[in-house]
């Protein structure tokens, strides 16, 4: 953790030095407020009050500067450092494995980076001052108090032995009750998430009031939680308060009685009280230290259980492919999502330049063949082979540039549809405004100053049937989409993911039933398009619709992880079987459908 703060370790020293500068310049306005007390009984004539006046206003001076610079140092040290945490933390999250979101709510992942981090910089800013500043003005009062009357000092600092105890059982019940109240955030995170998320769910089946109430319990547990840190917190500083009190009424006592014999003079005992006075905000800042640092480790083991997962798939560690043919193998393949079997014995040729549909009842296995395809699940070493190549050696990078992939729930990004779909390689979208206006009128993208789209995009675009569509917008290719698309209808969101992989010029394109959520003269359209786009390239093409697949170069057929038939189309129809009464049944459905139209 303090690897992080490390990178900044010139600030925070110069910030420290200002510490002490601080603290030295603090303790030593006591000392000539008591000459001056001295001075006004004519104890010490020699000594001009308006000097020493002048002095202590330039002491205070020199620790208003001095105390403003270390702060400034250190908390800016401190945010540079929770910047740094913040996106190293991102950049793991990136580097995990689809399984990994799975597994973990997003509302508490999403917690973890924001509320945690928060909370760690605190500890780092304010709870790293203290935690230096406290003992540095501890030690130089208790050497100027010495000077004083070691026997006062020793009755000063009776109860502060007290006072160590009493924070160290605090401290281990507001780590305790920190780690509860981020859980239960975190909890609360997830449920606004999903239900944000869902509303359309909790809309059109009345789910209203019963999600307000899960809510509203949500809520009053974290509330819950949080009244019983702020407990805890606020019986914290009362108590080394009146601990530290304790210690003054001795000191008024012994030291009135000191004055009163003549043991110390006037001066010296009001200087006295000055350092105890000046002690009792860093003992009362102990409490907010401790909980700052506590509710810190709290957060920072967290945090940390997010930065222990390992990604489930290792980086390769060969060269990337020079040229990419396409040329696909899989071997025996057999892959166990949470100890369950999902493909058995998988064995299949992807030549370069053809099309390998995969059809299959749900839950045979294809979307996991896909995904071991892309290397978004792991696969066995010696499986699955890239121009004859193990994907394990290759550089993740490298592997999923060469595939562009539609999946069937398409996820779009809110901005525009020519952003979304121009994320496929990783492009911009400005172009030249005179090109960008021909090229307007093809797809009916409004002329907008602010955003133009490349030739590439709108070829996806067009390739991917968006073409009506876009000219119903009026912004065209700028439309905002919304969060995940939301302004867009199920098959238009489709399209825009598949003109996202299309904007690729992948050379393994890799189609999930990415047309599931279109009508049939659309997807015609579309399989029409594609034939030219998908030339000298390898295809693979998933969907439940026969029409869709029945002109690929080699079908194959998955029941339960295992292909039970491969073959074109007619051979299928002849051997019978799964793809046979799929067919069929598909067939009789669109005979029906036609009568019923007539």
């Amino acid at each position: 953790m303090w690897t992080y703060l490390g990178r900044y370790r010139g600030p925070i020293a110069i910030g420290i030095a200002m510490l002490v500068a601080t603290n030295a310049l603090s303790l030593s306005i006591p000392h000539f407020q008591g000459e001056m007390v001295d001075a006004l009984k004519g104890d010490h004539p020699a000594r001009s009050v308006p000097g020493l006046v002048w002095l202590t206003v330039a002491l205070a001076a020199g620790f208003a500067v001095t105390r403003v610079a270390s702060r400034i140092l250190i908390f800016n040290a401190a945010r540079a450092a929770e910047f740094d945490l913040r996106s190293d933390l991102f950049g793991h999250l990136l580097r995990l494995e689809p399984a990994f979101y799975r597994k973990h709510p997003t509302g508490d992942t999403m917690s973890r980076l924001t509320n945690d981090v928060q909370t760690v910089r605190a500890m780092w800013g304010a709870g790293v001052l203290n935690l230096v500043n406290t003992p540095l003005f501890y030690l130089f009062a208790l050497v100027m108090m010495l000077q004083v009357d070691p026997l006062l000092t020793l009755w000063a600092v009776l109860p502060y032995p007290t006072i160590v105890v009493v924070g160290r059982i605090f401290g281990r019940r507001i780590y305790t009750n920190s780690r509860e109240v981020q859980a239960r955030l975190g909890g609360m995170s997830n449920q606004l998430q999903e239900d944000l998320g869902g509303i359309h769910v909790i809309k059109t089946y009345g789910l209203e009031d019963l999600r307000r109430k899960s809510f509203l319990a949500s809520s009053l547990r974290l509330l819950d939680a949080n009244m019983g840190l702020a407990r805890v917190r606020g019986q914290l500083v009362p108590v080394l308060g009146a601990l530290s009190s304790f210690g003054t009424v001795i000191v008024l006592w012994v030291g009135g009685h000191g004055v009163i014999r003549h043991d110390i003079s006037l001066g010296q005992f009001t200087a006295f009280l000055g350092y105890l006075g000046m002690m009792v905000w860093p003992t009362v800042a102990l409490g907010w230290m401790l909980s700052l640092l506590q509710r810190g480790k709290a957060s920072w083991s967290r945090i940390e259980d997010l930065l222990r997962q390992e990604p489930g798939i290792a980086d390769g560690d060969g060269p990337a492919l020079a040229d990419v043919r396409g040329d696909v193998e899989i071997r025996d393949l057999h892959v166990e999502i949470d100890g369950r079997p999902i493909l058995d014995g998988v064995s299949l040729r992807l030549a370069p330049g053809t099309v390998t549909a995969i059809v299959g009842r749900t839950g045979s296995g294809k979307s996991t063949l896909v995904d071991a395809l892309c290397r978004l699940i792991e696969v066995p070493p010696g499986t699955v082979f890239l121009d004859g190549r193990d994907i394990r050696s290759l550089p993740l990078a490298a592997l999923r540039g060469a595939i562009g992939y539609a999946p069937q729930e398409a996820f779009l990004f809110s901005t525009a549809i020519a952003d979304n779909v121009a994320m496929g390689y990783g492009g911009g979208s400005a172009i030249p405004a005179a090109r960008a206006r021909e090229l307007e009128a093809i797809v009916g993208m409004a002329a907008r100053d602010d955003l133009r789209a490349e030739p590439r995009v709108i070829d996806a675009a067009r390739a991917a049937g968006l073409t009506r569509d876009l000219q119903a917008m009026p912004e065209g290719l700028a439309t905002i989409v919304g969060e995940r698309g939301i302004t867009l209808s199920g098959g238009q969101r489709q399209r825009v993911a598949l003109a996202r992989a299309l904007a690729a010029a992948p050379r393994l394109l890799v189609l999930d039933d990415s047309l599931s959520s279109v009508d049939a003269e659309t997807e015609r359209m579309i399989l029409k398009n594609l034939r030219g786009v998908m030339t000298g390239r390898t295809a693979v093409l998933i969907s439940h619709r026969v029409a869709a697949i029945k002109d690929a170069d080699q079908i194959i057929v998955l029941d339960q992880g295992k292909i039970v038939a491969r073959g074109t189309h007619e051979q299928l129809l002849v051997q019978g079987g799964t793809y046979s009464d799929l067919y069929r049944s598909q067939l009789d459905t669109e005979v029906k459908r036609v009568k019923e139209a007539v």
